[in-house]
């Protein structure tokens, strides 16, 4: 684990195994360090915005001392899924595999939401086959609809909003991942804007196969 400034307010706690993130996350969510305002969750890591180095340092020392277990999994949310995405074919093509072994081992796995971001509600998912790790595509879409499910690199995800993106389409679900009149509320409450939150486990259901 690195321990660095991060700008003017913050320090970044950066190349946390999982176990380390885990841990760091339960104990953030007891308690922040001292003058600390908020934090944000990376891939590997946390930023700690308005905390000063010497305090974050006492209180990684506590935080060790106090040997928290990591967080524990939450039950498995299944998502169906709609098989018909634009690179099904594709997909298959440059994994060497036929469409519906795509979509077995797409949908095989338990999935665990490693991190929110790109856009609001976007989960990073961790837990991909390593036959269907691919490349970004070389000249992203101008507009994925939200609801999306695609793959690139060694994750999949879901758009959670209309962008551009430049994974591999496999399929849609019609989960509204991101509430934008809950976002709107003066008070927001997180539960109420995103569908999913980090650390949660989530698995598809093929909804039909080719």
């Amino acid at each position: 684990m690195e321990c660095r400034i991060y700008g003017d307010r913050g320090v970044l706690l950066s190349s946390l195994s999982e176990a380390e993130r885990s841990r760091l996350l339960h104990r953030v969510e007891s308690g922040l360090p001292p003058a600390c305002d908020e934090y944000v969750l990376g891939y590997d890591s946390i930023l700690l915005i308005g905390a000063q180095t010497i305090a974050v340092q006492e209180w990684l020392e506590q935080t060790n001392e106090a040997g928290l277990p990591s967080m524990k999994p939450s039950g498995c949310r299944i998502i169906e899924v709609d098989y018909n995405g634009a690179d099904l074919d594709s997909v298959a093509q440059a994994c060497n595999l036929t469409v519906t072994e795509v979509i077995e081992l797409h949908s095989a796995p338990v999935y665990t939401v490693r991190m929110m971001g790109f856009s609001p509600g976007f989960p990073y998912l961790d837990g991909l086959d390593p036959r269907l790790h691919l490349d970004r595509r070389s000249s992203p879409r101008d507009h994925v609809l939200p609801g999306t499910v695609a793959i690139g690199g060694t994750h999949t995800g879901i758009y959670s909003v209309a962008s551009p993106g430049g994974w591999h389409l496999l399929g849609h679900t019609e989960l509204n991942l991101f509430n934008l009149d809950a976002a709107r509320d003066l008070d927001p409450d997180p539960a109420r804007v995103f569908a999913l939150t980090v650390g949660q486990r989530i698995r598809f259901q093929p909804m039909s196969t080719p």
